[in-house]
């Protein structure tokens, strides 16, 4: 049951969530002005200058040599900081080490600029939980917004997340609605000559409303990123996340693998990756192994701002 004190934070979180959302928008819209003027004083300095080769913090295809175009939109799709539109599609099967149960996942996740600095990721998970009395259907709607700022080594972003009760059966689903605080920090200058990038995003989620005989959500969900661009693709750490459940007697459980994938160029650039994946928890059972696919395609004039 909830503590007074724990009901107050939960819906806090709601407000500040909804605050976010329009304050980014408006930020946005002031420093556009700002950015104009800026534009307009320097206009005759920038025609003698090198004609820059990012807009934002993002790819700037006007600036760019077909190489340098396919190398900018191969790191932007690995970089979960990067302002470009991607519809991706992912799939991934896993067992328990206790039931022995095979778990299949789909989801589909876009990646949606809606500003020059704001990017949403909702995800819709379609899951199969196997075994004999196994369900079959769609879960809980996810939604990430991150409010991203470029830094001199990087760039760092803050938000907030959200998950929406849509599952079709209460197995595939926590039955609640669900809100937290983000945090996000890419490092892409301190390894290997700007081919790597490394990392850390996180984010705790509260549930505020939902079923009543169904149990709180409260949980740290964490995902340390590091990938590496080399000659014929990419390797990258897992992109499954930790979490650490408060719920359930701090019970954590933390990822291990590596994903290697391509981004195959063309006029819609296909980001590939296969990742096997093993996750460990801290009560000694219920470890699960998986493999995880992913194909996402890439829309570099999408919602560009």
């Amino acid at each position: 049951m909830y503590t007074n004190q724990a009901l107050l934070l939960k819906r806090i979180t709601v407000i500040l969530m909804s605050l976010f959302l329009a304050t980014s928008v408006l930020a946005e819209d002031s420093e556009d002005e700002s950015e104009d003027q800026d534009t307009a004083k320097a206009a005759t300095v920038q025609a003698k200058d090198t004609p820059a080769k990012t807009v934002h913090g993002s790819p700037d295809p006007s600036t760019m040599t077909d190489a340098e175009k396919q190398a900018a939109i191969a790191k932007a799709a690995t970089d979960p900081s990067a302002v470009l539109t991607q519809l991706g599609f992912f799939f991934w099967t896993k067992s328990s080490s206790d039931n022995k149960n095979i778990a299949n996942t789909g989801l589909f996740q876009p990646v949606l600029p809606l500003t020059k600095k704001n990017v949403l990721r909702p995800a819709l998970p379609v899951i199969n939980t196997g075994g004999p009395d196994g369900k079959f259907g769609i879960g809980d709607l996810f939604l990430l917004d991150v409010q991203i700022n470029q830094i001199s080594s990087g760039s760092w972003g803050w938000g907030g997340v959200a998950s929406l009760p849509t599952a079709t059966d209460d197995t595939l689903g926590s039955g609640k609605w669900e809100a937290g605080p983000m945090f996000m920090y890419i490092n892409k200058k301190a390894l290997a000559h700007n081919k790597s990038i490394f990392g850390i995003l996180l984010y705790n989620q509260w549930s505020f409303a939902g079923k009543s005989d169904r149990r709180d959500v409260n949980f740290l969900s964490f995902q340390p990123i590091w990938v590496h661009h080399t000659g014929w693709g990419y390797v990258g750490w897992t992109d499954i996340n930790a979490t650490i459940d408060w719920e359930n007697d701090n019970r954590f459980s933390f990822p291990v693998g590596l994903r290697i994938g391509k981004v195959f160029p063309g006029k819609t650039p296909f980001n590939a990756y296969i990742q096997p994946y093993y996750l460990f928890n801290n009560k000694g059972k219920d470890d699960v192994w998986g493999i995880k696919l992913s194909g996402t395609f890439i829309k570099p004039t999408w919602l560009r701002h």
